[in-house]
């Protein structure tokens, strides 16, 4: 039950969803659960439109954003290979990591396919938003799941071991386990699908990024480097041909309904809006990657001095800036040159009709957890990174 409605931690959404009412208020919850009370596995299974299978398969959040079953993948990921002109094998060099949108696929499908068709390494690390780490009062820490497998469309998505070298690596205090929260998150079951679609036996590491500063980000992401940099040399993987790592994350959330609206509402401030969010991709994101333009993005993104305050509404603000100079420290560590970064496609939930599937799709349950219109919109972005040589 995912929706660009509810992506933004401490953010006032006003409009109501339809799948929101249909789970009941405040999305199933006890009215005991909150900050000051976690929810429970059980009271996060309850909210789930497929449940796990104990703690062997992930089961899927939203049922209504993406699809569950194989004959509506299939309907959906080849609707936006072929509207978008991504045959396989005419995409360029294989990349190394990426960041990738996360929202319905009716709306955003069309981006996805440009990273992950572009995809070709057999395991994939994703790096989640958290969208909820209020509930559990989390920082400063990655999250890491401890499922077997998570449900694709045909059939389960195994976790691959290179989870338990990477937790091996890390010191205590630098992560958790957790099932519960990795129910409670829709940001990497979006991908999912589209990765299966390409390679049916691809197996993932998820994690989870919560709130953290620049500092954190630095000293986390040196120490997961580290440990993942040393399995590449111990199994002789190498970034793009064995492992990639893409980033989980929308961009801007405009509109009154997201009390960001700083251009105003009508085409213009749409307009300049989108001119802002592609700018902000240009800057920060293309080109080679380095820290301090990973740093200057949070920077654009979040208030530094209370980093759970944004300023502007990515839902990514730490996801990306984790993801990115986790795969830029993993390169240098590895001698695999430096990751160079290229906007491959912008879009937004307004910018192109919706994804066309067929009527046996629609009534398999997928369809929209959200309006779309110039009081509520969403971007999507999905960049590219190829490795270069190093000076």
């Amino acid at each position: 039950m995912t929706s660009h409605g509810r992506d933004l931690q401490g953010t006032t959404v006003r409009t109501v969803i339809v799948a929101v009412v249909a789970a009941g208020a405040g999305l199933g919850l006890p009215a005991t659960a909150g900050p000051e009370r976690p929810p429970t596995r059980g009271e996060v299974e309850a909210q789930m439109g497929l449940r796990s299978e104990g703690d062997l398969v992930r089961g899927q959040l939203d049922t209504i954003g993406f699809p569950v079953g194989a004959d509506q993948a299939e309907d959906v990921v080849s609707a936006a290979v072929r509207l978008e002109g991504l045959a396989a094998g005419g995409l360029g060099k294989p990349l190394a990591g990426g960041v990738c949108p996360h929202d319905d696929h009716l709306y955003a499908g069309r981006v996805y396919g440009h990273l992950t068709q572009r995809i070709a390494a057999p395991r994939v690390l994703l790096v989640g938003v958290f969208h909820k780490a209020r509930e559990w009062q989390l920082i400063d820490r990655v999250v890491f799941d401890g499922f077997q497998a998570w449900h694709g469309p045909w059939g389960p998505v195994a976790v691959d071991p290179l989870r338990e070298e990477l937790i091996a690596g890390l010191a205590a205090s630098s992560y958790t386990v957790d099932n519960a929260m990795h129910c409670r998150e829709h940001s990497l079951e979006a991908i999912v699908p589209f990765l299966q679609w390409t390679q049916r036996d691809v197996t993932i590491v998820p994690i989870l990024i919560p709130y953290m500063g620049w500092d954190r980000i630095d000293a986390l992401t040196a120490e997961l480097a580290r440990a993942l940099s040393g399995s590449l040399a111990r199994h002789g993987w190498r970034l793009g041909r064995d492992l990639a790592i893409i980033i989980s994350s929308d961009a801007v959330h405009y509109g009154d309904d997201f009390d960001h609206a700083p251009f105003g509402t009508d085409a213009e401030g749409y307009q300049r809006a989108v001119a802002r969010d592609v700018d902000l991709a240009r800057a920060h994101l293309e080109g080679p990657l380095a820290a301090d333009r990973l740093a200057g993005l949070l920077g654009e993104l979040v208030d530094v001095n209370d980093v759970k305050q944004y300023r502007i509404p990515w839902c990514g603000r730490f996801s990306i800036p984790f993801g990115l100079e986790l795969l830029r420290k993993t390169a240098a560590l590895s001698g695999a040159g430096v990751p160079r970064g290229t906007l491959l496609r912008y879009g937004t939930s307004l910018s192109e009709p919706e994804l066309p599937v067929s009527r046996a799709t629609r009534d398999a349950g997928l369809g929209k957890t959200a309006p779309s219109n110039l009081h509520h919109w969403v971007g999507y972005a999905a960049v590219g990174y190829v490795l270069e040589s190093a000076p």
